[in-house]
């Protein structure tokens, strides 16, 4: 090592500099690879997989979370949160406040922790009321809490002689909470003979008063469906008006067409 000292203090002053400038230059480039080296290693921890909960399937929003409605998926840790779920347990019970689409991670700030309780899934504003259904009303008893429905009014109209029986739509994507006991969407098909609606309170008064005074069928919405249409009250009339012109199809299907005199065939 001395000799290496001594034959440097006896080189020339250009030589000197160049071993110096290769020198920091190995060292600079040895401290870059180690910096490298470290970020990489950090990245790659980074992206690791690390197993997550997510949406099995389209989860409505006010409905209970079952096992079956989640499942295991793999995430970048980076991505990875304290809200993120990785056991079922802490699920266990809660109410997805939002909905969430099939492959969502499940996240706890999007989730209730009183999904036994009727009021937590009760929209801010609303109010809950139950009506009663049989298997022809509640659409084969698939309806299922966070579906959007439309409530249908079948009544008598006229006095005397003119009485006949009307069809109106009384509400429009009115959002359904519970069927029967149940908060939780999984058993569709299951029978019950309540849904409860989340309204307001005049619709509330509504579907009272319609309640007892005839009767009230659902029909089931697409999923996410909340357009309100204007709709113009059924009566007799009008399905002896279809049936006329179902007739009136049938018959002008059935007719040969009309050959003009330049020999093009026509329909009259």
């Amino acid at each position: 090592m001395n000799k290496l000292i001594e034959r440097f203090k006896t080189m020339k002053m250009e030589n000197k500099l160049l071993i110096l400038a290769l020198v920091c230059g190995l060292l600079a480039a040895l401290t870059g690879y180690a910096f490298i080296t470290l970020k990489e290693a950090g990245l790659m921890k980074s992206m690791e997989p690390v197993r997550v909960l997510v949406a099995a399937k389209y989860i409505n929003p006010k409905t209970q979370i079952n096992e079956d409605m989640v499942r295991e998926a793999e995430m970048p840790a980076k991505f990875v949160t304290s809200a993120n779920v990785k056991d079922y347990k802490k699920l266990k019970g809660r109410m997805a406040m939002v909905p969430f689409i099939e492959g969502e991670p499940i996240l706890l700030n999007k989730v209730s922790e009183k999904a036994d309780e009727l009021s937590a899934a009760v929209p801010t504003g609303l109010r809950a009321i139950a009506v009663s259904v049989d298997e022809e009303s509640s659409v084969g008893y698939m309806i299922k809490p966070g579906d959007n429905v439309d409530a249908l009014l079948t009544y008598q109209q006229g006095e005397g002689r003119q009485v006949h029986n009307v069809t109106a739509t009384i509400l429009q994507a009115a959002q359904v909470v519970a069927v029967g006991t149940e908060f939780s969407g999984s058993d569709t098909g299951k029978k019950y003979n309540t849904l409860t609606l989340a309204v307001t309170p005049e619709e509330a008064e509504l579907i009272i008063f319609a309640n007892s005074h005839g009767r009230v069928s659902f029909a089931l919405r697409p999923v996410g469906e909340t357009t309100k249409e204007k709709i113009r009250v059924m009566a007799i009339d009008d399905l002896l008006k279809q049936i006329k012109t179902n007739e009136k199809g049938e018959d002008d299907a059935a007719k040969p067409p009309a050959v003009a005199a330049d020999g093009i065939r026509t329909r009259e």
